[in-house]
């Protein structure tokens, strides 16, 4: 049935007669062949089961061999990766693969339901509102500002980034770095000042993405080190990224950026779970 609905749509768009081949008027018709589609069709319906909860009352109707346990072939998670491949040499390529050349892992345990971040600590991080009428956003500017001084004991992580635009003309290799910057502070003064060269293909998420992965880093580290810090506050300019990779909601699903975020937010909730979390929105 599927064949033959896939057989007179091709027919319906290019206006041909049932007597016309069909493999030239798949390909005129511009549709996909229809082995790939069931085989796209499993791979999603292999991701989305992985996703649902162990008890989730469509699991319970679904035998192992409905791809209830089926694992993607390897080919499958290479073609759900980024199709730039150049590397990208910047002090970033040691934390991690560089973003344009990232591997996408959608059937990994940390982006399974139970193992998450907001499952394991759901009330752990709390997330700032920015008001949205001016006059109360310049006080809470203000309010920013003075948060180190007002609050001592907590470790204030500014995060920030600057995105080049690019001439499509100029080669890759002449392109100006975008750019992360952290300032850290502590007890009323800043500690550190870092900028890092994020690339030359980056996005915002990406930008807002590595300069949280990195400030969370910085956070755990001082807290191994036995600061008496009661409180990590995080500044971004994007909290609905920051949220959305902490709860690994960002597409595709299984970013290697995003369970970095994710395990670097879990890693502070694990470790010291008497240290609160706070995402604190600002305007550049």
């Amino acid at each position: 049935m599927l064949r033959l609905t896939h057989n007179q749509g091709a027919r319906w768009i290019t206006g041909t007669f049932r007597t016309s081949p069909m493999g030239a008027m798949t390909a005129v018709a511009g549709l996909m062949p229809l082995h790939l589609q069931l085989k796209k069709l499993f791979e999603r319906s292999v991701i989305r089961i992985n996703t649902l909860h162990p008890h989730h009352p469509v699991l319970s109707l679904l035998e192992r061999r409905q791809a209830k346990g089926s694992l993607l072939h390897p080919n499958a998670l290479e073609r759900k990766s980024k199709t730039i491949r150049n590397v990208i040499k910047s002090p970033l390529d040691s934390v991690i693969d560089n973003p344009s050349s990232e591997i996408f892992d959608p059937l990994s345990e940390h982006v399974k339901p139970g193992h998450r971040l907001v499952d394991r600590h759901p009330d752990k991080v709390k997330f700032v509102l920015m008001p949205k009428n001016r006059k109360d956003r310049d006080e809470y500017h203000n309010n920013l500002n003075l948060a180190p001084v007002r609050e001592p004991t907590a470790l204030h992580l500014f995060t920030a980034g600057v995105k080049h635009k690019f001439d499509p003309s100029i080669p890759i290799s002449h392109r100006t770095h975008s750019h992360i910057a952290l300032v850290t502070a502590f007890n009323g003064r800043a500690v550190t000042s870092k900028t890092r060269a994020a690339g030359r293909r980056v996005n915002k998420e990406t930008i807002v993405g590595w300069s949280t992965f990195l400030a969370l880093i910085k956070a755990h580290k001082k807290l191994q080190k036995g600061w008496p810090i009661s409180k990590v506050v995080l500044y971004t300019t994007s909290q609905l990224i920051v949220k959305n990779l902490m709860s690994t909601n960002s597409k595709p699903l299984g970013s290697q950026l995003s369970i970095a975020v994710s395990l670097a937010f879990d890693a502070i909730a694990t470790d010291f779970p008497e240290v609160d979390i706070e995402v604190r929105g600002f305007n550049k």
